[in-house]
């Protein structure tokens, strides 16, 4: 990987689990011309989908509390984490079919007509993840089960209803504070034709 002013020259892999933790060893040439060797730690992660659903019968968005390990140990919160129905990509998977299998999954309606909205990079300064946003709205018909995620992935998920402005002032107090969450509902209200609002 080359570009005019940047040369790759090692990629270490540090750790490999869940995630993959690399060391890249780069030359670099900044913006006055003068180069230096640098390193710098990358969190490898595949791409992923979320989706905000809107109840139209409800007239509310469906998101998901659940356990979230690095909020928890960020330290003086809980751990419990009110976001958009996600997850990662599986292979041979575009990012609408994961959107829709974990609208699924997670709030138990089938959606069917997806509005893509955008693809996001998560945290660029340390993560690879993109992350493809989608809106779908949907009525009482498709909640076709109850959610709450998959048994045996052990998710533990409540699913939260909430008025464009209840989970807007929930934004502005930080009691929502996932960014994609925040964006989605920011892009909710910026278009709330989208939604019959």
């Amino acid at each position: 990987m080359t570009t005019n002013r940047v040369k790759i020259l090692e990629k270490n892999t540090l750790f490999e689990g869940w995630s993959r933790i690399v060391e890249y060893v780069f030359r670099y040439r900044d913006s006055k011309g003068s180069e230096s060797e640098r390193s710098w730690e990358v969190c490898e992660r595949p791409e992923a989908a979320c989706v905000l659903v809107y109840d139209r019968d409800l007239g509310k968005f469906v998101l998901v509390r659940q356990f979230r390990v690095p909020v928890y140990a960020m330290g003086g919160r809980d751990g419990f984490l009110l976001e958009l129905a996600a997850g990662l990509i599986d292979d041979g998977e575009t990012p609408e079919e994961a959107a829709i299998r974990e609208a699924r999954e997670e709030t138990g309606y089938a959606v069917g007509d997806l509005v893509p909205v955008t693809a996001m990079i998560s945290a660029p300064g340390i993560l690879t993840e993109i992350v493809h946003c989608f809106a779908a709205v949907a009525d009482s018909s498709m909640r076709v089960d109850d959610g709450g995620g998959l048994s045996d992935e052990h998710e533990d998920i409540e699913i939260v209803t909430l008025t464009l402005d209840e989970a807007m002032a929930m934004v502005t107090s930080g009691d929502i504070s996932d960014a994609k969450t925040i964006i989605m509902l920011q892009w909710a209200a910026m278009n709330r034709s989208v939604f019959g609002l």
